[in-house]
């Protein structure tokens, strides 16, 4: 079989980079690690899966003009990516700008990646803020005038219609481009093109000769998950893989065309499932580049991170509808991991699977481990490398946010669980707790305001750290700001509601609430962590995921009931039950009587499908009300970020938050009855916690 290898290729992938607090450490050897492998193999492309930025602190450090324009950290690092002068001309960038989500993009052009997918967290400011990162902004004659490069890679997306995007038409290609059509570098300038695209559906790299096709393709869920204005889903929008194969099929037909053979999706469909079933029906493709689900695959020769578990082996092999060879790979996102494929084609420009060595694909934790295994005694941040490059902005950056980390709101004892595959998938700590400063922040304004629901997917980060031996520890001390252990700062609220939504205050009825619950879990299946799993407080439910999940038209009309949920009932402050809501999977008494909620704006304007506008009345947000200012001064009153930093000083400030992590069969707010027994209705008073709010 090996002799029917005639051309080899390296994948380095990865996916959901969404640049976080932990970038700051794992962005450089990433970017190490990338420049290592390449020199290991002639023919090497780089790609992403899409979320490659996500609202926080190190996407808003990026906006710091002192750091980035004034003392010129995007002038010097473009600079030396291009080859030009170190110092000012008309030859070399002076007057490049900063602007959020800048730095990940720059970050993505030094490490050299190829193209990515477009996904769902590109959009979470708007087309507008897309455009902004990926666009150039040129201006005059020369370099020293521009403001902004943009991108130097295509974003793919086949099954997306920016047709009626004011902010992202004009960047849009129909054609099938080489990746280097969509650079905007110095030679674009200087050549004064200016209509450049930096969308397309698919594109082709060059690599020893051989044209690589990459397709992209983003959730069908985007338009309910995310903010676009005016980007719309092509097909069906949930997740119909014949409906999605169906438009991606005629893009891979006219790679094919193009005498194209050697194709790569690059899929962000945020479940590993989902891809799984797609490329059974896709013809002529022969990798899928897994992303949005962060589900790591590794071999059992992959050195992973502390705490780190493979959830499968690197990579997936399967068959694609042609009934050839094909494979899936997947890692964890963060800039934590780079993802090696190395695999042959024979002459039709079909995947050989024994090709694949697992000594040598796999898995590459960013750790100094991996480095020193790939560097031996060289430096891995030697100068001009792209390490280095990559940490000398990732330094900056640190300084920017390290500041944020010595503002400190109150304690925890323990560690506080967000990590997208616990928080997705059951009631956690951190979960518990958010949800609970939501409350008492709903209940200062209105103490008719029974519980609060909030979606998984707003968790971005846990708040604590992982030991080298995968011991869960609560936040560390940071000397450098003053902040003593199990200090939570300002810098570890933001990281983990990185969102930042606003509280709105809904009513439904008891019939309705029920159905927010059903819908809240009707995603949960083996494998899956989606972002409308909800997170709770004033509230406790029961469901079975072996139940039927509800299903809702486009409209919010229910097509098929849901009986996943078997009891819930609104809790007092001591954790007792104060009324029932559902009962053996039926409401119990006047399904119409009113019910006070808290939850977010973005679940309330239709956020993860949640449809509030169709189930809810009397719609108040309380960033829009003038509220007074408490402890905190860094986020606005009425928001996630504000509402914790006040929960925490108010009661966390001298004695520390102490409740612990359970797994699925301890967790008592969301009963999982697959893993435990129900208990809901039963519940005696449980010390809830310091709520205390008025009533």
């Amino acid at each position: 079989m090996l002799e029917a290898v005639v051309f080899t290729l390296q994948i380095l992938h990865a996916s959901d980079l969404e640049g976080g607090v932990h970038a700051i450490d794992d962005a450089p050897k990433f970017a190490a690690i990338v420049d290592a492998l390449e020199d290991r193999s002639t023919n090497t492309v780089v790609l992403s899966a899409g979320d490659n930025y996500l609202p926080g602190p190190f996407l808003s450090a990026a906006g710091d003009r002192k750091t980035f324009r004034d003392d010129g950290l995007f002038n010097a690092a473009y600079n030396a990516l291009f080859g030009l002068p170190s110092q000012p001309a008309a030859e070399a960038y002076a007057g490049l700008r900063e602007g959020p989500g800048r730095l990940d993009i720059t970050l993505m052009n030094i490490i050299g990646f190829d193209a990515s997918a477009i996904g769902n967290h590109e959009f979470d400011l708007g087309s507008d803020a897309f455009a902004r990162i990926i666009d150039k902004d040129f201006r005059g004659a020369g370099l020293a005038d521009d403001r902004w490069v943009g991108a130097q890679f295509p974003y793919l997306g086949a099954n997306l219609d920016v047709s009626g995007d004011a902010a992202l038409a004009d960047l849009f290609t129909h054609e099938i481009l080489v990746s280097t059509a969509f650079a905007t570098g110095p030679a674009q300038s200087l050549a004064g093109e200016s209509a450049r695209p930096k969308l397309a559906r698919a594109t082709i790299v060059m690599q020893g000769g051989e044209p690589i096709g990459v397709v992209g393709a983003t959730t069908p869920l985007l338009e309910s998950i995310s903010s676009p204005t005016g980007t719309r889903v092509r097909g069906a929008k949930s997740n119909d893989m014949d409906a999605l194969a169906a438009q991606l099929q005629p893009v891979i037909d006219a790679l094919a065309a193009m005498e194209v053979d050697k194709i790569i999706v690059v899929s962000h469909l945020q479940q590993l499932h989902l891809d799984k079933a797609l490329i059974g029906r896709l013809r002529g493709v022969d990798v899928i580049i897994a992303g949005g689900s962060d589900t790591l695959l590794a071999d059992s020769g992959d050195a992973l991170h502390p705490g780190d578990a493979a959830a499968g082996h690197y990579p997936f092999e399967t068959r694609n509808a042609d009934g050839d060879a094909a494979v899936i790979v997947s890692t964890g996102g963060g800039y934590r991991y780079v993802g090696r494929l190395v695999v042959g084609f024979d002459a039709e420009g079909r995947l050989v699977p024994a090709s694949i060595d697992e000594t040598v694909s796999g898995a590459f934790a960013a750790t100094e481990a991996t480095l020193a295994a790939l560097y031996g005694g060289n430096d891995p941040f030697a100068a001009g490398g792209k390490g280095a490059r990559v940490k000398a902005l990732t330094e900056a950056a640190k300084r920017v946010v390290t500041a944020k980390d010595g503002v400190v709101f109150g304690k925890s004892a323990v560690f506080l669980e967000g990590r997208r595959g616990r928080v997705r998938t059951e009631e956690t700590n951190l979960g518990n707790l958010v949800a609970d400063a939501n409350l008492a922040a709903a209940r200062a304004f209105d103490a008719t305001v029974r519980l609060c629901l909030k979606n998984a997917g707003g968790l971005r980060a846990p708040i604590g750290e992982v030991a080298s031996d995968g011991r869960l520890m609560p936040p560390q001390a940071n000397q450098a700001t003053g902040k003593s252990e199990g200090g939570i700062s300002q810098l570890d609220i933001e990281n983990a509601l990185r969102f930042n939504d606003g509280l709105t205050l809904l009513t439904l009825t008891a019939a309705g609430l029920e159905r927010i619950l059903e819908h809240a879990v009707a995603a949960s299946a083996p494998g899956a962590a989606p972002g409308q799993f909800p997170q709770i407080a004033g509230l406790a439910f029961s469901y079975s995921p072996n139940g039927t999940p509800i299903v809702l038209d486009e409209a919010g009309h229910v097509v098929t009931d849901g009986t996943r949920i078997r009891s819930a009932a609104i809790l007092a402050d001591d954790g007792s039950v104060e009324e029932v809501l559902v009962e053996a999977g039926a409401v119990v008494g006047d399904p119409e009587r009113r019910i006070r909620i808290v939850t977010l704006d973005f679940l309330a304007d239709g956020g993860d499908g949640y449809r509030f506008d169709v189930l809810a009345e009397d719609r108040l947000d309380l960033r829009k009300q003038r509220l007074a200012g408490g402890h905190a001064r860094f986020s606005p009153p009425g928001s996630e970020q504000d509402a914790l930093a006040e929960y925490l000083a108010d009661n966390f400030s001298s004695s520390a938050f102490s409740d612990r992590e359970t797994d699925a069969a301890g967790d008592t707010r969301i009963q999982d009855l697959s893993k435990r027994s129900d208990t809901v209705l039963g519940r005696a008073g449980a010390g809830a916690g310091p709520v205390q709010t008025p009533r």
